[in-house]
């Protein structure tokens, strides 16, 4: 290499050294000026992420305390305090762990608290046990025409069911006609028409 070519690497050597000394005193003089935002900044996303950490065991905490009540009410659907911390760690659950036992049971007063309930699902259904375990046409009826019904098909099955016993065989006839061809209950309707028609021919002669 010549002296020339020296020359000029150590000129490129000497202008790379201050142009990274340059930056370096950038650097410090931004943080001098805004070390405080800086110091804040970094203590936010601190706590931040320790708040999010904190937030996942708490919850990881409930679901596992619930799922806990939930197998301690399998075993035993009376139990209390199970019931209670059901409903502490997960309200939603126990409202359909609560729907459950009550529409199999026709336990009128939890089934009336569960209708006015603020989760649409638990409500709808709650509505409609209600109205079967009441065996009152009007209910199921005024459930059915609900916009969404959930379990319109089988209110109208009932109301068809309950009009036939009181001896409204062209009255059930019509609401079982209402209930949707692919309705798996589509099947049974049928025959429970053809049940009512043929007891009323039979009442007739």
């Amino acid at each position: 290499m010549s002296i020339k070519e020296q020359i000029e690497y150590a000129k490129d050597e000497l202008t790379q050294d201050e142009k990274l000394l340059a930056g370096l005193i950038k650097i410090e003089r931004f943080y001098k000026r805004n070390r405080v935002a800086i110091i804040a900044l970094a203590v936010i996303l601190l706590l931040g992420a320790v708040g999010y950490m904190g937030m996942e065991y708490y919850k990881s905490e409930r679901l596992e305390a619930a799922n806990r009540a939930l197998l301690a009410l399998q075993k035993n659907p009376d139990d209390a305090s199970a019931l209670k911390l059901l409903r502490e760690n997960d309200p939603q659950l126990a409202e359909l762990f609560e729907l459950k036992k009550a529409a199999g049971s026709g336990d009128i007063k939890s089934l009336e608290s569960l209708s006015a309930s603020e989760d649409p699902i638990v409500s709808d259904l709650a509505a409609y046990h209600l109205g079967a375990w009441r065996e009152d046409a009007e209910k199921l009826k005024s459930y059915r025409m609900r916009s969404g019904a959930l379990l319109r098909d089988f209110a109208l099955f009932d109301e068809a069911y309950l009009l036939m016993k009181e001896g409204k065989i062209e009255e059930g006839a019509q609401r079982l006609a209402m209930i949707e061809p692919d309705s798996p209950l589509k099947a049974v309707a049928d025959m429970l028409e053809h049940y009512g028609v043929a007891k009323s021919k039979k009442g007739g002669e």
